[in-house]
C-alpha cells in the first residue's frame, strides 16, 4: 500500500470521526457507538475486496492508553473546584471505590458460576467490566445537568484509577492479606507526593516556557511519566488527573508569588490553548481507537448463546450495583442509575489479561456485548438528564 493511499485513508477516517461526532451530538447518542459501527463496516468491507490488513491488536493499547491519559487529563481541565463541591467529590471518590468492589465480585461470583473457574481467575476477568469508561462517561456527560455532569465526571476518572490500581494488584497478589492492603495503601501516599511534586513542575514548565512549542512538550512530558510509572506498576494515572485540575484551579492557591505567575492573562490564554489542544487531540485519538475496536470484533461471537446469557447477567449485577449504592451514597438514583457504560479502560485491561488467566468462554465477543449495552442503555440516561 502506497504512502499516498494510507494519507487517503487516515484522513479520510478522521474526517468520517468528525461527521459522526456531529451527527451524535445531533441525535444525543455517544459518538462511539457510530465510530465502533464505522470499523465493524469497514471490517466487511475489507473482508468482501479481500483486502490485507495489519494485525491491529497490536496497535489498540498504545492508542488506547494515549487516549485514556488524555481524556483523564481533558476531565480535569474542565473540573473548576468551589468550596460547594466538596460533597460531589467526596461522594463520587467513595462511590466509584464501593460500586467497582460490588460489581467485582458479583461478576466474578457469576463467573465462577457460569464457566466453573475458581473465585481468582474469576475476579481477574470480571475487573474489566466493572470500570466506568470516562472515555464515553465524559463526553456523554455534557448532555446533563451541571450537577450530574461533574458528579459523573469525578466518579468514572476515580473509576479508572482505582480499576487500574485493583486490576494491577489482583495480577500481582493472588491472595489479599494485611500487608498487601499496606502495601497498596503506602503505594497509592507515595504516589499522590511524587504526583504533587511533579505536577508542581509541569505547571512551572507551562509558565515559564516562552518558545512558541511548549503544550505538546508539556503533553509529552506528562504522558512520558505516566509511561514510566505504569511500567514500574504504579497508578500514575493519579499524576494526570491531579495536573488537570491544578492546571484548572490554580487560582484557589492563595500564596502571593503563586497569584504573581498564575493569575495573569497570559497564564489565561495559555489555558484556553492547552485545553483546546487536549480536546483536540482526545478527539483523534479516540476516534482511530474505536473505529480500531469495532473492526477487530468478529460478529460470529454475538451469536453464541452462552455468551448472550453470561453478558445479560453481567448488565444484571452493573445495574443492580449502582442500584443498590446510589441511594446510600448519595440519595439520588436517576440519571445517574443508568449512567455506567463500558468502554476503553475495559478494553485495555481486557487485553492485558496474561493467557494463562483468560476464560475461554468469556471472549472479544462479551466484551463488545457489554460495551455496546451499556453505552445503548446510557443514551436513555441522556435524554433523561437533558428533560429534567
Amino acid at each position: 500500500m502506497s504512502t499516498g493511499v494510507i494519507l487517503i485513508i487516515l484522513c479520510s477516517l478522521i474526517l468520517l470521526g468528525y461527521l459522526l461526532e456531529l451527527i451524535a451530538k445531533r441525535l444525543r447518542i455517544p459518538s462511539v457507538l457510530l465510530l465502533i459501527g464505522l470499523g465493524v463496516v469497514l471490517k466487511l468491507v475489507t473482508t468482501y475486496l479481500q483486502i490485507e490488513t495489519i494485525d491491529f491488536m497490536r496497535v489498540i493499547p498504545t492508542v488506547g492508553t494515549l487516549g485514556l491519559i488524555l481524556i483523564v487529563f481533558e476531565g480535569g481541565l474542565e473540573l473548576e473546584y468551589k468550596a460547594e463541591k466538596r460533597s460531589i467529590v467526596r461522594n463520587a471518590f467513595v462511590l466509584s471505590l464501593l460500586i467497582l468492589v460490588m460489581t467485582a465480585v458479583g461478576i466474578a461470583g457469576v463467573f465462577m458460576q457460569m464457566t466453573g473457574a475458581d473465585f481468582y481467575t474469576s475476579l481477574v476477568n470480571a475487573i474489566p467490566y466493572s470500570v466506568i469508561s470516562s472515555a464515553i462517561a465524559i463526553p456523554s456527560a455534557r448532555n446533563l445537568s451541571a450537577q450530574s455532569r461533574e458528579f459523573i465526571t469525578f466518579e468514572s476518572s476515580f473509576s479508572d484509577i482505582f480499576g487500574i490500581v485493583f486490576f494491577n494488584y489482583a495480577l500481582q497478589n493472588s491472595v489479599l492479606t494485611w500487608p498487601v492492603v499496606g502495601g497498596l495503601l503506602s503505594e497509592l501516599t507515595i504516589v499522590t507526593l511524587l504526583s504533587l511534586f511533579f505536577c508542581a513542575l509541569l505547571l512551572y514548565l507551562l509558565r515559564s516556557i516562552t518558545h512558541h512549542v511548549k503544550f505538546v512538550m508539556i503533553i509529552a512530558f506528562m504522558v512520558l511519566l505516566y509511561a514510566i510509572g505504569k511500567e514500574l506498576h504504579l497508578s500514575s494515572l493519579i499524576l494526570v488527573l491531579i495536573f488537570g485540575l491544578l492546571v484548572r484551579n490554580i487560582h484557589l492557591i492563595k500564596h502571593p508569588r503563586v497569584k504573581q505567575l498564575f493569575q495573569t492573562d497570559s497564564y489565561k490564554r495559555d489555558f484556553h490553548l492547552l485545553h483546546s489542544i487536549t480536546a483536540e487531540g482526545v478527539f483523534l485519538v479516540k476516534t482511530f481507537f474505536f473505529i480500531l475496536f469495532g473492526f477487530i470484533i468478529d460478529l460470529n461471537l454475538l451469536t453464541d448463546p452462552v455468551m448472550l446469557q453470561i453478558g445479560g447477567v453481567v448488565l444484571l449485577v452493573i445495574y443492580l450495583s449502582r442500584l443498590i449504592a446510589l441511594p446510600v451514597v448519595i440519595r439520588k438514583v436517576m440519571p445517574e442509575l443508568l449512567f455506567s457504560p463500558r468502554g476503553l479502560i475495559s478494553i485495555l485491561l481486557y487485553l492485558s489479561l496474561p493467557d494463562a488467566l483468560r476464560i475461554p468462554q468469556l471472549h472479544t465477543g462479551l466484551l463488545f456485548f457489554t460495551v455496546l449495552a451499556t453505552s445503548l442503555v446510557m443514551v436513555s440516561s441522556v435524554f433523561l438528564g437533558k428533560k429534567n
